[in-house]
C-alpha cells in the first residue's frame, strides 16, 4: 500500500511542473501576455509564493500566518512591469488553477481526509498574498493621493 502524502509534500514535489503549468496557462491570457516578459521575469517569483504556501500548510491549525513578504515584493516588481490590479488578479487565479489542477493529478497520493481542510488553507493563503500583493502595487498610488 501507497503511503499517503501531505499536500505541503505534493506541493513541494511537483513545484517545477506546477510552475511550468501555470506558464502554459498564463500564456494563453492576452491580458498577461501583452507585456512582453521573459518566463524567468514571468515565472521568478513563484518560487518564493509556493515556499510560503507550503510553509502555511505546514502550520500548526490555529497558529497565525506571516503576511507574505514575497507578496509584497511582487507587487512592486509587477508595478515596475506595468501591471495592473486585475492583471494581479489573474495571475492569482491561474495560481490556484495550476496549485489545484496539481492536486488533483496527485490525488491518488494524498489523504483524503485532509485534503478539504488543505484547500481552505490554500484559498485562504492565495488570497491573503493576492492581498498583499495589491496593496504593494497601489502604495506609491496611495501615498501619492495623500499628498
Amino acid at each position: 500500500m501507497m503511503e499517503l502524502k501531505s499536500v505541503a509534500d505534493i506541493l513541494e514535489r511537483e513545484l517545477q511542473p506546477t510552475i511550468t503549468e501555470w506558464l502554459r496557462r498564463v500564456n494563453l491570457v492576452p491580458e498577461l501576455t501583452d507585456i512582453r516578459l521573459s518566463d524567468a521575469d514571468r515565472t521568478g517569483h513563484l518560487t518564493k509564493l509556493y515556499h510560503d504556501l507550503i510553509s502555511r500548510l505546514r502550520l500548526a491549525k490555529d497558529a497565525k500566518s506571516p503576511i507574505s513578504v514575497a507578496a509584497a515584493e511582487h507587487g512592486q516588481v509587477r508595478r515596475a512591469q506595468g501591471y495592473s490590479a486585475a492583471m494581479l488578479i489573474e495571475e492569482s487565479r491561474v495560481f490556484q488553477v495550476a496549485t489545484f489542477g496539481t492536486l488533483q493529478l496527485h490525488q491518488s497520493e494524498l489523504d483524503p481526509n485532509h485534503v478539504l481542510s488543505a484547500a481552505m488553507v490554500i484559498a485562504d493563503e492565495v488570497d491573503a498574498q493576492l492581498k498583499e500583493t495589491v496593496r504593494s502595487l497601489m502604495e506609491p498610488k496611495l501615498a501619492e493621493a495623500a499628498a
